[in-house]
Protein backbone atom coordinates (compact mmCIF):
# COMPACT_ATOMS: atom_id res chain seq x y z
CA UNK A 1 0.00 0.00 0.00
CA UNK A 2 1.37 3.39 -1.06
CA UNK A 3 1.36 5.85 1.86
CA UNK A 4 3.26 8.73 0.19
CA UNK A 5 3.45 9.85 -3.42
CA UNK A 6 5.10 12.98 -4.83
CA UNK A 7 4.62 13.88 -8.47
CA UNK A 8 6.60 16.67 -10.12
CA UNK A 9 7.09 18.57 -6.87
CA UNK A 10 8.82 21.91 -7.38
CA UNK A 11 9.55 24.70 -4.93
CA UNK A 12 10.61 28.17 -6.00
CA UNK A 13 11.54 30.98 -3.60
CA UNK A 14 11.66 34.63 -4.60
CA UNK A 15 11.05 36.07 -8.03
CA UNK A 16 12.89 37.62 -10.96
CA UNK A 17 16.64 37.71 -10.63
CA UNK A 18 16.55 36.56 -7.00
CA UNK A 19 14.53 33.44 -7.78
CA UNK A 20 15.83 30.19 -6.26
CA UNK A 21 14.55 26.79 -7.38
CA UNK A 22 14.95 24.61 -4.26
CA UNK A 23 13.17 21.56 -5.69
CA UNK A 24 13.21 20.77 -9.39
CA UNK A 25 10.61 18.09 -9.96
CA UNK A 26 10.63 15.45 -7.22
CA UNK A 27 8.93 12.11 -7.95
CA UNK A 28 8.79 9.82 -4.94
CA UNK A 29 6.76 6.84 -3.76
CA UNK A 30 6.90 5.25 -0.29
CA UNK A 31 4.93 2.19 0.79
CA UNK A 32 3.40 1.63 4.21
CA UNK A 33 5.94 0.21 6.67
CA UNK A 34 9.06 1.36 4.82
CA UNK A 35 12.01 2.94 6.62
CA UNK A 36 13.50 5.47 4.18
CA UNK A 37 16.42 7.86 4.67
CA UNK A 38 16.62 11.06 2.63
CA UNK A 39 20.13 12.42 2.62
CA UNK A 40 22.12 15.15 0.96
CA UNK A 41 24.48 18.03 1.66
CA UNK A 42 23.35 21.33 3.12
CA UNK A 43 21.41 23.24 0.47
CA UNK A 44 20.53 20.10 -1.49
CA UNK A 45 16.79 20.57 -1.00
CA UNK A 46 16.14 17.79 1.52
CA UNK A 47 14.95 20.17 4.26
CA UNK A 48 12.62 21.93 1.81
CA UNK A 49 11.20 18.55 0.85
CA UNK A 50 10.69 17.67 4.51
CA UNK A 51 8.81 20.92 5.17
CA UNK A 52 6.51 20.18 2.24
CA UNK A 53 5.93 16.57 3.32
CA UNK A 54 5.17 17.83 6.82
CA UNK A 55 2.61 20.29 5.35
CA UNK A 56 4.57 23.17 6.91
CA UNK A 57 5.21 24.58 3.43
CA UNK A 58 3.44 24.26 0.08
CA UNK A 59 4.98 23.20 -3.23
CA UNK A 60 5.03 25.75 -6.02
CA UNK A 61 4.02 23.00 -8.40
CA UNK A 62 3.18 19.31 -8.21
CA UNK A 63 1.15 16.88 -6.11
CA UNK A 64 1.90 15.46 -2.64
CA UNK A 65 -0.38 12.62 -1.54
CA UNK A 66 -0.16 11.28 2.04
CA UNK A 67 -2.56 8.50 2.98
CA UNK A 68 -4.84 9.50 0.12
CA UNK A 69 -4.91 13.26 0.86
CA UNK A 70 -3.37 15.84 -1.47
CA UNK A 71 -1.78 18.04 1.20
CA UNK A 72 -0.90 20.75 -1.33
CA UNK A 73 -4.63 21.57 -1.50
CA UNK A 74 -5.09 22.10 2.26
CA UNK A 75 -5.46 25.56 3.75
CA UNK A 76 -3.41 26.55 6.80
CA UNK A 77 -5.94 25.32 9.37
CA UNK A 78 -6.57 22.06 7.53
CA UNK A 79 -2.81 21.51 7.18
CA UNK A 80 -2.26 21.98 10.92
CA UNK A 81 -4.96 19.42 11.75
CA UNK A 82 -3.67 16.97 9.13
CA UNK A 83 -0.11 17.34 10.44
CA UNK A 84 -1.20 16.65 14.02
CA UNK A 85 -3.24 13.58 13.12
CA UNK A 86 -1.40 12.03 10.19
CA UNK A 87 2.26 13.12 10.32
CA UNK A 88 4.44 12.51 13.36
CA UNK A 89 7.31 15.00 13.48
CA UNK A 90 10.59 14.36 15.33
CA UNK A 91 13.02 17.26 15.48
CA UNK A 92 16.69 17.61 16.36
CA UNK A 93 15.85 19.81 19.38
CA UNK A 94 12.91 17.71 20.69
CA UNK A 95 10.38 20.63 20.91
CA UNK A 96 8.96 19.39 24.20
CA UNK A 97 6.98 21.85 26.33
CA UNK A 98 9.24 22.47 29.36
CA UNK A 99 6.41 23.14 31.86
CA UNK A 100 4.53 19.91 31.10
CA UNK A 101 5.38 16.43 32.33
CA UNK A 102 6.69 13.84 29.91
CA UNK A 103 3.30 12.10 29.92
CA UNK A 104 1.42 15.31 29.07
CA UNK A 105 3.93 16.10 26.32
CA UNK A 106 3.40 12.67 24.78
CA UNK A 107 -0.38 12.99 24.94
CA UNK A 108 -0.48 16.59 23.66
CA UNK A 109 -1.58 15.73 20.07
CA UNK A 110 -4.59 13.85 21.46
CA UNK A 111 -5.34 16.56 24.04
CA UNK A 112 -5.53 19.18 21.28
CA UNK A 113 -8.34 17.13 19.72
CA UNK A 114 -9.90 16.40 23.14
CA UNK A 115 -9.40 12.67 22.60
CA UNK A 116 -8.74 10.11 25.29
CA UNK A 117 -5.64 7.97 24.81
CA UNK A 118 -5.70 4.25 24.29
CA UNK A 119 -3.87 3.36 27.50
CA UNK A 120 -2.78 -0.04 26.23
CA UNK A 121 -1.12 1.55 23.20
CA UNK A 122 0.35 4.36 25.32
CA UNK A 123 1.87 1.82 27.74
CA UNK A 124 3.26 -0.18 24.84
CA UNK A 125 4.98 2.89 23.38
CA UNK A 126 6.56 4.16 26.59
CA UNK A 127 7.66 0.65 27.59
CA UNK A 128 9.26 -0.01 24.20
CA UNK A 129 11.08 3.33 24.42
CA UNK A 130 12.19 2.70 28.00
CA UNK A 131 10.70 5.85 29.53
CA UNK A 132 7.86 4.40 31.61
CA UNK A 133 9.61 5.57 34.80
CA UNK A 134 10.01 9.16 33.48
CA UNK A 135 6.37 10.04 32.84
CA UNK A 136 6.01 12.40 35.81
CA UNK A 137 9.32 14.18 35.14
CA UNK A 138 9.70 17.49 33.35
CA UNK A 139 11.75 17.56 30.12
CA UNK A 140 14.54 19.53 31.80
CA UNK A 141 15.07 16.65 34.22
CA UNK A 142 15.87 14.22 31.40
CA UNK A 143 19.00 13.56 29.40
CA UNK A 144 19.07 14.48 25.71
CA UNK A 145 18.50 10.86 24.72
CA UNK A 146 15.52 10.55 27.08
CA UNK A 147 14.00 13.77 25.74
CA UNK A 148 14.31 12.46 22.20
CA UNK A 149 12.61 9.21 23.26
CA UNK A 150 9.74 11.27 24.68
CA UNK A 151 9.55 13.17 21.37
CA UNK A 152 9.40 9.86 19.48
CA UNK A 153 6.61 8.66 21.78
CA UNK A 154 4.67 11.89 21.12
CA UNK A 155 5.07 11.39 17.36
CA UNK A 156 3.67 7.85 17.62
CA UNK A 157 0.69 8.47 19.93
CA UNK A 158 -1.77 9.31 17.13
CA UNK A 159 -0.65 6.29 15.09
CA UNK A 160 0.21 8.61 12.19
CA UNK A 161 0.41 7.58 8.56
CA UNK A 162 3.99 8.83 8.39
CA UNK A 163 6.83 9.74 10.76
CA UNK A 164 9.19 12.51 9.60
CA UNK A 165 12.42 12.50 11.62
CA UNK A 166 14.51 15.62 10.92
CA UNK A 167 18.12 15.06 12.01
CA UNK A 168 16.90 13.26 15.18
CA UNK A 169 20.45 12.37 16.25
CA UNK A 170 22.03 15.72 15.36
CA UNK A 171 22.07 16.97 18.96
CA UNK A 172 23.16 13.71 20.59
CA UNK A 173 26.43 11.94 21.34
CA UNK A 174 27.38 8.67 19.65
CA UNK A 175 25.84 6.36 22.25
CA UNK A 176 22.53 8.21 22.40
CA UNK A 177 22.48 8.50 18.60
CA UNK A 178 22.71 4.73 18.28
CA UNK A 179 19.94 4.26 20.86
CA UNK A 180 17.62 6.66 19.02
CA UNK A 181 18.24 4.93 15.70
CA UNK A 182 17.50 1.61 17.40
CA UNK A 183 14.24 3.11 18.74
CA UNK A 184 13.21 4.25 15.27
CA UNK A 185 13.94 0.81 13.84
CA UNK A 186 11.95 -0.76 16.67
CA UNK A 187 8.98 1.53 15.92
CA UNK A 188 9.24 0.62 12.27
CA UNK A 189 9.41 -3.10 12.94
CA UNK A 190 7.06 -3.58 15.92
CA UNK A 191 4.44 -0.91 15.13
CA UNK A 192 4.66 -1.16 11.31
CA UNK A 193 5.39 2.56 11.32
CA UNK A 194 6.40 4.26 8.06
CA UNK A 195 9.46 6.43 8.72
CA UNK A 196 11.24 9.06 6.64
CA UNK A 197 14.59 10.00 8.17
CA UNK A 198 16.04 13.29 6.91
CA UNK A 199 19.75 13.43 7.66
CA UNK A 200 23.17 14.47 6.40
CA UNK A 201 24.71 11.74 8.61
CA UNK A 202 25.72 8.93 6.26
CA UNK A 203 26.05 6.43 9.11
CA UNK A 204 22.50 7.13 10.30
CA UNK A 205 21.17 6.95 6.74
CA UNK A 206 22.65 3.49 6.28
CA UNK A 207 20.43 2.20 9.10
CA UNK A 208 17.42 2.59 6.80
CA UNK A 209 16.27 -0.07 4.36
CA UNK A 210 16.20 2.47 1.53
CA UNK A 211 18.43 5.51 0.99
CA UNK A 212 17.41 8.41 -1.27
CA UNK A 213 20.03 11.04 -2.10
CA UNK A 214 19.02 14.58 -3.02
CA UNK A 215 21.35 16.98 -4.81
CA UNK A 216 20.61 20.40 -6.26
CA UNK A 217 16.86 19.92 -5.81
CA UNK A 218 16.71 16.54 -7.55
CA UNK A 219 16.77 12.89 -6.50
CA UNK A 220 20.02 11.54 -7.90
CA UNK A 221 19.86 8.03 -6.39
CA UNK A 222 17.33 5.72 -4.75
CA UNK A 223 18.99 2.63 -3.33
CA UNK A 224 17.26 -0.23 -1.58
CA UNK A 225 19.68 -1.74 0.94
CA UNK A 226 17.65 -4.47 2.63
Amino acid sequence: MEILKCEGVKKVYGSGGSQVEALKGIDLSVKKGEFVAITGASGSGKSTLMHILGSVDLPTEGKVMIDGTDIARLNQTQAAIFRRRKVGLIYQFYNLIPTLTVEKNILMPLALDKKKPNREFFNKIVASLGIEDKLSALPGQLSGGQQQRAAIARSLIYRPALILADEPTGNLDQNNSKEIMDMLKLSNRNLDQTILLITHDEKAALEAERVITVEDGRIISDERRK
